[in-house]
């Protein structure tokens, strides 16, 4: 199975327990996760919703998942900016906000990693990242 087959199926599970629209989308030498209309935890930002990209390669699931971008619009309500979520990168032509988070365990690239990253990246919204 390709890294782009094993990442649509962990893809489908994870849509399938969040209740998500996901895409995976290969491009170059990069394979996109594409998380539409995600709802933000109340009173992280000023939105309510927004897509979300995670990005990994073609060594899927042995190479770690690593930061999350937003749209640009995802700041605090205060309209300030998050710690590390100051850049602003393009891909799959439009503009996204990088979250800068990094893991403080190591990656398991053993049953859905994808489901790990997603729970990685709630715990930063929630304050209760453990990774």
């Amino acid at each position: 199975m390709s890294a782009k087959q094993l990442l649509e199926k962990h893809a489908e599970e994870l849509g399938a327990i969040a209740g998500l629209r996901i895409e995976v989308i290969e491009q170059g030498n990069r394979i996109f996760v594409l998380i539409h209309d995600y709802q933000l935890p109340h009173g992280v930002s000023s939105v309510e919703k927004t897509d979300v990209v995670f990005v990994t390669d073609f060594q899927y699931p042995f190479s770690a998942m690593d930061m999350f971008w937003t749209d640009i619009a995802v700041v605090r309500p205060n309209g300030s900016l998050y710690e590390g979520s100051e850049a602003i990168e393009e891909y799959l032509g439009r503009k996204w906000r990088r979250f800068s988070y990094h893991r403080n365990n190591i990656w398991n690239p053993s049953g859905n990693p994808l489901l790990d990253h997603f729970a990685f990246m709630e715990g930063r919204w929630t304050g209760k990242a453990t990774r």
